[in-house]
């Protein structure tokens, strides 16, 4: 790892030890990797990883505080003129982060990209150039250190998902594209930090409400909310959550807060919003 990074990889993880031996020989067969630093922020795992990924910072949170909030505070270590955010459970390529940082070189109005995602037992075409996207996965996500900074890090707010939407639609509302690079390729296993979709679908619901309303057209909120409003009963004999109509709720409790966000954003104003709104 260099000493004065061009790159600096973050890797959140959370009961993640299962997928780091695979992790660790991707990394290890990358030779770019000489070019990057590693840090890994565990977000209170009880499974204890520490004996992989021996050569990266760590940085062990007291609690989970969720994906964005470690994020941040990873990065906030971060040496490398580029950032880049990461799951546990990808399967990296050879100088993959070097041809991001060439193509975000290459097109100054590019804040965010990310690799092309591949899951397991799927073949992807690869292409050349970059094709902008609403939103990118989190999975791989790359961004000048600066930039991101500019932006004000991820919201807090977020717990889990829609961390890394939040912070694309807020770069596109400040006149930047976020793309995908289609000639740089990662393999992504899904759900490497425990917990299935069911466990956390009120946290869907509430975040993608709050997200909409942060940034988006009125157009997107209503057509959001009101497909979230149409399934909720199904979703409530399936599962009896009461969960899932909090997530409303704290919507409504938050929404004059929420607003504010909306104005400052619409208004070019990029602060951090850490906490609860």
């Amino acid at each position: 790892m260099s000493d004065t990074p061009l790159v600096s990889i973050i890797f959140v993880i959370y009961n993640s030890a299962h997928r780091l031996p695979a992790l660790a020989v991707s990394l290890d067969a990358d030779p770019g990797m000489a070019a990057c630093e590693l840090i890994v922020v565990d977000n209170d795992s009880t499974d204890t990883p520490t004996r992989w990924l021996q050569h990266a910072q760590w940085l062990v949170l007291p609690s989970n505080l969720g994906y964005g909030s470690a994020c941040n505070r990873g990065a906030a270590l971060a040496r490398g003129d580029y950032v880049v955010f990461c799951n546990p459970d990808i399967l990296v390529t050879p100088y993959w982060c070097q041809r991001l940082v060439a193509h975000l070189d290459a097109h100054p109005l590019v804040a965010c990209i990310t690799p092309e995602t591949r899951y397991p037992g799927e073949s992807i075409p690869l292409g050349t150039g970059v094709a902008d996207r609403d939103a990118l996965p989190g999975a791989a996500l790359m961004m000048r250190r600066a930039e991101w900074q500019a932006l004000g890090g991820f919201d807090e707010q977020f717990f889990l998902y829609w961390e890394d939407t939040d912070l694309c639609w807020r770069a596109q509302r400040a006149g930047r594209r976020t793309v995908v690079a289609r000639d740089v390729e990662i393999t992504h296993s899904r759900n490497g930090s425990g917990g299935g979709a069911q466990t956390w679908l009120h946290l869907y619901i509430q975040n993608g409400i709050y997200a909409h309303l942060k940034s988006q057209s009125w157009a997107r909120v209503v057509w959001f909310v009101g497909k979230q409003l149409i399934a909720l009963p199904w979703r409530l004999l399936r599962s009896r959550d009461p969960r899932l109509l909090a997530a409303f709720g704290w919507n409504i409790r938050h929404c004059a807060a929420t607003l504010r966000h909306r104005q400052n954003i619409l208004a070019g104003l990029h602060v951090p919003s850490k906490g609860t709104p």
